[in-house]
């Protein structure tokens, strides 16, 4: 009896799982590290973080959005120093507006699709990236003003 409920148990969960979509795939953390830096880095996106205009936007503030925290992205630099990540509350808490915030994660085989968006300068960037050869390169890009 315990058999036939384990192995219904097991179905179901397999027809559940077809159904409402199959498990989000785990990226490793080293490579959430490259994404970031890489989209970080994006050559088109330079223009709108002006540091030489505004000092309060070094170093460069991510919002904490899932393997992407503190611990995981120590070390990764923009601007000569590490960027911060921080938490929802510790953003509203400083009323920061001058972060980057992610929208989107979507992470599937060899592609991951980003979206940030950057409050304070009114803009969304869209990203695909595609594992190559043991890498991420920056597929396309998009940059939307509101």
């Amino acid at each position: 009896m315990k058999l036939k409920m384990c192995i219904l148990a097991m179905g179901f969960w397999t027809c559940t799982n077809t159904v409402l979509g199959q498990e989000r795939e785990r990226m490793p953390v080293e490579e959430v590290r490259e994404i970031i830096q890489l989209a970080i880095d994006l050559p088109e996106l330079q223009e709108y973080y002006h540091i030489k205009t505004d000092s309060s936007r070094i170093p460069l503030i991510i919002a904490e959005y899932g393997l992407i925290n503190s611990k995981n992205m120590k070390g990764i630099n923009k601007f000569g120093n590490e960027i911060i990540i921080l938490n929802e509350s510790e953003i509203r808490g400083k009323h920061l507006k001058n972060y980057l915030q992610i929208g989107d994660w979507t992470y599937v085989g060899n592609t991951l699709r980003l979206q940030l968006s950057y409050t304070v300068e009114g803009i969304i960037i869209n990203y695909m990236f595609v594992r190559k050869d043991e890498k991420w390169i920056v597929e396309n890009s998009l940059i939307m003003e509101r």
